[in-house]
């Protein structure tokens, strides 16, 4: 059913008008004629730790988190044998890290368009993409700019998040999806 889920999100980005640039260090989210969403990847989201922490107890996360694991190659590093000779070997289980995107800018540029719900559609489309460039990774957090320097969330924006927070396993202002 997830991957079915999956698939329709991916039609419905697709054919809704939505338009991608950049790639998965940095990228932008266009709804054609209403705005449009960019942020990047970052290491963690140093000002929401609170909320990562939560998410990380939450089912999604423990399930994504066994599911990688267990699926992907174990960790390797090279090293010298008994020979003296440095050859890759296997030095533990895979680490699950998933990656983590914020929202840094977005905007709606026609006014009459606000209050409409384009603003969380085009958040969707962010979190899809985030989604599509983090399938290797097993899992992705998705969070407010604030969530990396400590402010630049407009209120209107925030009020989004608190709205996607009813849809996703979402702690504050940020969301795990597992893959």
């Amino acid at each position: 059913m997830k991957l079915v889920m999956e698939q329709w999100r991916q039609f419905l980005s697709e054919r809704s008008g939505f338009k991608f640039r950049g790639s998965e260090d940095h990228f932008r989210v266009d709804m054609d004629g209403i705005g449009y969403a960019q942020g990047g990847q970052h290491l963690g989201f140093k000002e929401c730790q609170s909320d990562v922490d939560a998410l990380m107890l939450t089912t999604e996360f423990l399930e994504a988190q066994k599911k990688y694991i267990e699926n992907a190659k174990p960790r390797t590093d090279i090293v010298k044998d008994e020979n003296g000779e440095w050859v890759e070997k296997e030095v533990g289980p895979a680490k699950f890290r998933p990656r983590f995107y914020d929202v840094e800018n977005a905007w709606i540029s026609n006014p009459d368009m606000r209050g409409k719900g384009h603003g969380k559609e085009i958040y969707k489309a962010f979190i899809n993409k985030a989604v599509e460039y983090s399938k290797p990774y097993g899992g992705v957090f998705v969070g407010a700019h604030h969530c990396t320097i400590g402010s630049g969330t407009s209120d209107e924006a925030k009020r989004v998040w608190k709205s996607l927070a009813r849809e996703y396993t979402a702690s504050g202002d940020v969301i795990f999806i597992g893959l």
